[in-house]
Formats: C-alpha cells, sequence, structure tokens
C-alpha cells in the first residue's frame, strides 16, 4: 500500500473516532443533567427527613429515597461507562494523530 492510501484510511478512522467522541460527549452532558437533578431530588427527600417527626411520613420518605438512591447509582454506573468509553476514544484518537504526523511526507 502507498502511503497516501494508508493516510487516508487512518484519516477516516480518525474521522470515525472524532464523531463518536462528540456524540458520546452530548450523551455524557445528558447523562449529567439527568444526575445532577437527580442528586437534587435526593438531597430534597433528605432534608424533608431531617425535618419529619411522623414515623408514617418518615418511613414513606425513606422508600422513595431508597428509589431515588437507586436510580442516582445506575445513572453514575452509565455515567462512569460513558466517561470510560470517551478516555479510550480519545486516547485512540492521539494515537492515530500521531500516526498521521509521522507518515506525512516531509517538505
Amino acid at each position: 500500500m502507498s502511503q497516501t492510501a494508508i493516510l487516508e484510511k487512518l484519516r477516516e478512522e480518525l474521522r470515525k473516532i472524532e464523531e463518536n467522541l462528540t456524540r458520546l460527549e452530548a450523551e455524557k452532558k445528558n447523562i449529567d443533567e439527568e444526575y445532577s437533578a437527580v442528586l437534587d431530588e435526593e438531597n430534597k427527600i433528605l432534608e424533608e427527613m431531617k425535618k419529619c417527626r411522623d414515623q408514617y411520613q418518615y418511613i414513606r420518605l425513606e422508600m422513595r429515597f431508597n428509589t431515588v438512591s437507586r436510580r442516582r447509582k445506575e445513572i453514575e454506573a452509565r455515567k462512569t461507562e460513558i466517561e470510560r468509553k470517551i478516555r479510550g476514544y480519545s486516547e485512540e484518537k492521539s494515537k492515530i494523530q500521531k500516526r498521521i504526523e509521522y507518515l506525512k511526507p516531509r517538505s
């Protein structure tokens, strides 16, 4: 294979990786917004629990807190997975960019 064909192939891979990165970053932004909303809700329930005097109401709040907390943990797991993917794509992108720089003809 000639160097130009290799360079074109690398540039195509780089373009695909950049598209995936932008998609993942948009997804991460959505997950961050969802996470902050759930965290706010969780904090609000905790405040209500601190002020609560009725045992029945406290138990209901505790059940709500448990479901919100579980949802927050699920979102957190998705968030770390997306961050790991972004990190992997970023590393791959930098490797390809270095290879492209190395293979570029010197003038």
